[in-house]
């Protein structure tokens, strides 16, 4: 047992950092949605995706009003697909939770493989994995509900990872996998088929050509065919864009020739402020290193040419695609700093990038004890949860429903499923929970709404308590 130790001490103490983050992290979450800070946007949509497709209606899902349509016409996020038969075992959005939780966790054995891989010292591989855990956007990503894509993050470093070992198969399924988690991730697949164009072997090379055409093509059809279709008009976050075109291919047009549109915008003061968030929890040393940013570029120019600032911030999945890469650049740059300067002693080199990350888990992560941590679900319980989440199991699948967004991801292992102030008209029961911050269009305006709807012979109060208050449609029985 001591030799055994001895020779796996560093997996074996990343084992226990793994298992600690999972837990705090799973626990966390969970209490989120059991006191209502999750939201139908977007566990709510997820969870109700997943229910479809386990349920016969594959991809399927209903938009704001409550429409059914095809999840296709939002993000082509096939993954939940993948993961519906898990809801054989437990249908619940705490599945999605558990399994983004457990996902993100085993993203420290990749970060730890491929630091040893390239630096061949274990100590430094196991803070790498280390730092990857108590990275805020990894934290922040694990607590913002549920998202396809946040799987990224591990399915990408798994990929880079088996493109090192040159264990091409599994380089390819996991390209996949990482493919179907969101459109855009397609293009980030195809840059791994360059490295493949330098290998000796002709049939090394075809494949690496494989990968890029295959990525670039899906994509391609995705976002100029397969949404649009699903849509009935081109992808809505093509707006965000405006600016620089009108379509997918005049969008790309101005960002290759027209680069002085594109340009001032990358060095806007909240672009440059969105890049230091992501890069000083590794000590900036990540620049050290550009060759292996290029594979974040994809991704780092959907958010900084956006108008959408919500796209630049780290409390979001938006950089679950990046964070892969700042860590992989971080390592081979340690491994640049060990070249340039060779007697610096790497435990130096240890403590920098612990201190910053250290620093930034402080400043800017959400754990107790840092300045601003986000654990309202342990210290601020919904007092009348219990009550609420029992007034919940009493209505039959089959209603439709519209609910504020905070009950949304509560309700929506049902087809029909609207989020207020939308589907009112249409749905058969109508739920508020008052006490929503984020409400839309306010909480104010929900709060009148609820008032004019008692008085309204077209609805009929059901339950009331406190902030929750239930409605139903004539006829409809509860």
């Amino acid at each position: 047992m001591g030799k055994f130790f001895k020779k796996y001490k560093h997996e074996l103490i990343l084992g226990i950092f793994i298992y600690l983050y999972i837990v705090y992290f799973a626990i966390a979450a969970f209490l989120r949605y059991d006191n209502f800070y999750t939201g139908r946007f977007d566990l709510g949509n997820m969870d109700q995706v997943v229910w479809n497709t386990i349920n016969g209606r594959i991809f399927q899902a209903s938009n704001d009003s409550g429409i059914i349509i095809s999840r296709l016409s939002v993000h082509a996020d096939f993954m939940l697909i993948l993961l519906s038969p898990f809801y054989l075992l437990w249908s619940s959005p705490k599945t999605l939770l558990l399994i983004q939780t457990i996902a993100l966790g085993l993203g420290a054995i990749f970060v730890f493989l491929i630091a040893r891989e390239i630096l061949r010292n274990k100590n430094l591989a196991l803070i790498f994995g280390f730092l990857f855990l108590m990275n805020p956007s990894v934290q922040y990503t694990n607590l913002y509900d549920f998202h396809a894509v946040t799987l990224a993050t591990t399915l990408l470093l798994a990929a880079f990872y088996f493109l090192l070992k040159k264990r091409y198969a599994l380089l390819t399924l996991f390209l996949i996998l990482s493919g179907i988690t969101k459109e855009q991730v397609w293009v980030i697949c195809s840059l791994f088929g360059f490295p493949l164009l330098f290998q000796k072997a002709k049939k090394i090379k075809f494949w690496g050509i494989g990968i890029i055409c295959f990525s670039l093509v899906i994509f391609a059809y995705l976002i100029t065919s397969a949404i649009p279709q699903a849509l009935g008009k081109q992808h809505f976050a093509l707006a965000y864009y405006a600016d620089l075109g009108s379509t997918p291919a005049g969008i790309i047009k101005t960002i290759f020739l027209s680069p002085q549109k594109i340009i001032p915008l990358l060095f806007e003061s909240s672009h440059l402020e969105y890049l230091k968030l992501l890069l000083i929890p590794v000590g900036f040393i990540s620049v050290l290193s550009p060759l292996y940013l290029i594979f974040a570029v994809p991704d780092l120019l959907i958010s900084l040419l956006s108008n959408n600032a919500q796209l630049r911030q780290i409390y979001y999945q938006y950089s679950a695609t990046v964070t892969p890469f700042i860590f992989i650049s971080a390592i081979f740059a340690v491994k640049n700093i060990f070249k340039w300067f060779p007697k610096i002693p790497k435990l130096y080199l240890g403590l920098y990038l612990l201190i910053f990350t250290l620093l930034s888990g402080y400043f800017l992560g959400p754990l107790p004890g840092s300045r601003n941590p986000n654990i309202d679900m342990f210290i601020h319980p919904y007092p009348n949860k219990i009550v609420v989440r029992k007034f919940l199991t009493t209505i039959p699948k089959e209603y439709s429903v519209a609910a504020t967004n905070n009950l949304g991801s509560h309700l929506s292992r049902r087809e029909k499923v609207s989020t207020i102030p939308l589907g009112i008209d249409r749905a058969d029961v109508i739920l508020f929970l008052l006490n929503d911050k984020f409400a839309q269009p306010s909480l104010t305006a929900q709060i009148k709404m609820v008032n004019s709807m008692k008085s309204d012979k077209n609805y009929f109060k059901v339950f009331e308590k406190d902030e929750f208050v239930v409605f139903k449609k004539p006829g409809v029985l509860l």
